[in-house]
């Protein structure tokens, strides 16, 4: 076989091993969408270009964020009760997921804040009566607070983390969430970190934004935790799942014995990280009575 023909083949061996890694890198970072969040589709232009949020309901405004490399779906069966108590759910969509724009790559935390003000802004609204956050939504959430204290009145913190990251193998059992091919294994493993049961309901097997997911991995360690964790001055809740893998019950209640009198932290029962899809019930319950412990909405 002389060596033109080697090389042609070598070349052509090279060019399809390529396309193959390429192949398999879309496939990992390529977006599982979630089901449509619940509300008006609201466009603004925020810090680092095109912001979406969708807004329910009418009266004081309640901001919701959601968890890691996730969609504000997760939380419409919230947004609904919220809007049915007389508040008006602002669920923002993060960056790089459903229309809001990545911005820029070297991000921070502050950064998503920012874009927290702006959908505030956009509604005319000064101060908001809570700004809930859920999982990695609650860092952005306790940063909001830190940096613009005047505009919330309530933080409300589901399955907190944020002070050391979680075991080994609840880290790999979120990246194959995220990065993992479809199938029992990937399945699995949202379960392990997600979930109380052995059942992940089909919202949490799509709804998973792997390009959303790095942007958020690096605007997490832009900054100290220390710089952010108490959450500035505003009352706190806490709803910690009983069975959290990925946010551990004794975090949350750490998190409450530094706080104080500031912080109210509640245990809810067969609930893992995802708390939402569980326990929605339990969630929308505790929520409504911290904003308004008189009952009047």
């Amino acid at each position: 076989m002389n060596t033109k023909l080697l090389l042609k083949r070598s070349a052509i061996f090279t060019l399809v091993i390529l396309m193959l890694l390429l192949a398999g890198l879309g496939a990992i970072l390529q977006d599982r969408s979630a089901e449509p969040a619940a509300g008006e589709r609201v466009v603004i232009t925020g810090p680092g270009g095109d912001l979406v949020y969708h807004r329910l309901g009418q009266g004081d405004a309640v901001v919701l964020l959601p968890s890691f490399a996730r969609s504000a779906a997760d939380f419409n069966r919230l947004a609904q009760a919220l809007a049915d108590a007389g508040y008006r759910s602002l669920a923002v969509q993060p960056r790089g997921i459903e229309g809001s724009a990545f911005g820029i790559l070297d991000v921070s935390l502050a950064d998503y804040a920012a874009d927290v003000a702006a959908v505030l802004d956009a509604e005319g609204v000064a101060t908001a009566r809570a700004v809930i956050g859920h999982a990695y939504g609650n860092r952005v959430a306790r940063v909001f607070a830190v940096h613009h204290p005047e505009r919330v009145r309530k933080l409300v913190l589901l399955a907190a983390g944020g002070g050391k990251p979680p075991p080994p193998e609840i880290n790999a059992a979120i990246r194959k969430a995220v990065f993992g091919f479809d199938g029992e294994a990937r399945e699995a493993a949202i379960a392990l970190a997600f979930f109380a049961g052995e059942t992940v309901p089909a919202s949490w097997v799509t709804g998973w934004y792997p390009l959303a997911a790095l942007h958020q991995t690096r605007a997490t360690t832009a900054q100290a935790y220390s710089s952010w964790s108490h959450g500035g001055s505003a009352p706190m809740l806490i709803l910690q799942p009983a069975d959290d893998t990925a946010a551990a019950p004794a975090d949350s209640e750490k998190l409450a014995a530094q706080l104080g009198a500031r912080a109210t932290r509640h245990v809810i029962a067969n609930a893992g990280h995802a708390l939402l899809p569980e326990q929605p019930e339990a969630v929308a319950s505790h929520i409504l009575r911290y904003l308004d412990p008189r009952g009047k909405q």
